[in-house]
């Protein structure tokens, strides 16, 4: 009876064991999934870059809410010199820094007559809070509200360009919130999912795609939404030397997309310079184009 009930014992305390380790296990997938998603997409920074006097067009701080009424920040470039805007720009930025330092990639189309927004998420820049994607996409949505909101901008006339983590941000926003008065769609050097991305960062090996299936959740990938915005110009730029965000996860999104749509290579520019040199020419014309309709 004595080595029975030794016997029993012991079970029972490795299925206590087991239980425990099983537990275990899944409270560190819990916080590894959490932690891991930021880690691998979200990179903010509060330093500020540049400031608005360090523009030469004019520059108006604005402060708004997301949905959940965290408070975002953003700075409206203007054409200046009494011109009228040809159109409204709303610019996603990329996954890293904040707006302060993102502004130089878009600042020249002010130049050219188009009001520019810039804003951050949560948790970037002056923006309060902490990055999440939930929240993030959330804060894309609030920024296409505020800017329609505003009666000295034309809402029927607005533009959209997002890059890299913005362009996926962006095309969520849309698909999944409203697409009124958007006229185009800019997307330079961005993605399909975030699971394939993610792998393809991490090696794009056996031993990384279950690692990133645990770790990465395909919530609000731009491959749920991009079905949503047939009808509306889609111009995607990709640089056929960048080794972030690989040409191969642009063609994805490119295929996945509705028409009318267009694709271009920049030869030889890498992760997010590909919007330099003639492809500026090419967006001002896709822009201009998608207002004459």
């Amino acid at each position: 009876m004595k080595i029975q009930g030794d016997q029993e014992r012991k079970e029972r305390i490795a299925g206590s064991g087991w239980a425990r380790a099983a537990v275990f296990l899944l409270l560190l997938c819990g916080i590894c999934h959490m932690i891991g998603c930021n880690r691998l997409f979200y990179y903010p920074s509060s330093r500020e870059y540049r400031t608005p006097q360090d523009l030469a067009v004019p520059v108006e701080e604005v402060r708004f809410k997301s949905e959940d009424g965290t408070g975002l920040y953003g700075w409206l470039l203007r054409p200046g010199e009494g011109r009228e805007a040809a159109g409204t720009v709303v610019h996603f930025h990329g996954n890293a820094q904040n707006l302060s330092a993102h502004v130089g990639f878009v600042d020249w189309l002010a130049e050219h007559g188009y009001n520019v927004f810039v804003f951050d998420y949560r948790g970037y820049g002056k923006s309060d809070g902490g990055p999440e994607r939930a929240g993030v996409i959330a804060d894309s949505r609030a920024a296409l509200a505020y800017i329609r909101g505003r009666k000295d901008i034309d809402s029927s006339r607005l533009l959209v360009l997002g890059q890299s983590l913005g362009g996926a941000c962006a095309l969520a926003a849309l698909g999944e919130g409203s697409r009124e008065g958007v006229r185009a769609i800019a997307i330079d050097s961005s993605f399909l999912s975030y699971r394939k991305v993610a792998n393809s960062v991490l090696g794009g090996t056996v031993l990384t795609k279950p690692l990133v299936w645990l770790l990465v959740s395909s919530d609000h990938d731009p491959e749920d939404s991009i079905s949503r915005l047939e009808g509306i110009p889609l111009l995607f730029i990709h640089g056929d030397a960048d080794a972030l965000v690989r040409i191969s996860n642009g063609r994805e999104l490119f295929e996945a997309a509705p028409e009318p749509k267009r694709f271009l290579v920049v030869p030889g520019a890498k992760h997010m310079h590909a919007l330099e040199g003639a492809a500026r020419d090419e967006l001002l014309k896709f822009f201009s184009e998608a207002l004459e309709d």
